[in-house]
């Protein structure tokens, strides 16, 4: 596999999918590893944007986003594309990107309801897994009590063209008791799981979510955010397990 393919476009869009600050002083830590290489990393800059990006081979994209330099970031919006589509409150955008001399794909995910966030996703040579990528304003101002969020979730099984199918999704936030539970469907896709909301930095997870398709169940991880002030809007990423993840995800929405 040439890494060169998948670490350019990350450092490309480095957490501007809602035209975020780019350039220098963006770190990304990796936070889930599948047994081919795929998996979920988090990035965040120095001015308090954060985003979350699935992408195959993903110690390699993360090791060469952090080793840019600031000239091998660019400001590239989901806005910057036409949009497309639009079904229900999930709008897309389409277009393409050039970075050293490779032209890519690029499908921008947006739900109606909020500009707080939105969904990037990079289409892969074909036996790779797309990039997907969540981010949004920055966090501030943690509320309190307990909020429900809806908005647009997107489901791709393995190897497919992300953004495979489009749903919606209801989640419960309850800051006060750090807990979050999510239920989303998407293209006859089930997802469901709850966990640890850490209200401090706006970003919650759970390794034990459930993908339900027909009569499969599989088990999963997924990462999410807050966005915007008093949490206004939420983005997550999330597949199944295994050493090849049968279904990856991405969501966005609002309170």
């Amino acid at each position: 596999m040439n890494s060169t393919i998948y670490t350019l476009p990350i450092a490309l869009l480095a957490l501007t999918a809602c035209g975020g600050s780019g350039g220098s002083g963006v770190s990304f830590t990796t936070l889930s590893v599948l047994g081919n290489g795929d998996g979920i990393a988090r990035g965040v800059t120095n001015t308090g944007e954060e985003a979350l990006l699935y992408s195959p081979d993903v110690a390699v994209v993360v090791a060469g986003a952090n080793a840019a330099s600031s000239s091998d970031i660019a400001n590239v919006s989901a806005s910057d594309f036409p949009i497309t589509s639009q079904n229900g409150n999930a709008r897309i955008r389409s277009g393409t990107m050039t970075s050293d001399g490779i032209t890519f794909n690029v499908t921008g995910l947006e739900d109606v309801r909020t500009s707080d966030a939105a969904v990037i996703f990079i289409n892969m040579p074909a036996g790779y897994n797309d990039v997907s990528m969540v981010t949004g304003t920055s966090y501030t101002n943690a509320p309190s009590g307990s909020y429900t969020y809806n908005g647009t979730q997107a489901t791709t099984s393995s190897n497919t063209i992300a953004p495979g199918a489009t749903g919606s999704f209801a989640m419960v936030a309850d800051f006060g008791q750090s807990t979050f539970q999510y239920n989303g469907t998407s293209g006859g896709v089930g997802v469901s799981g709850s966990g640890a909301l850490d209200t401090a930095n706006g970003r919650f997870a759970t390794s034990g979510l459930s993908v339900i398709s027909g009569s499969s169940t599989y088990g999963g991880t997924m990462h999410g955010l807050m966005h915007g002030s008093g949490a206004s809007a939420t983005s997550g990423v999330f597949h199944t397990s295994g050493s090849s993840p049968a279904y990856t995800g991405a969501f966005i929405g609002s309170r």
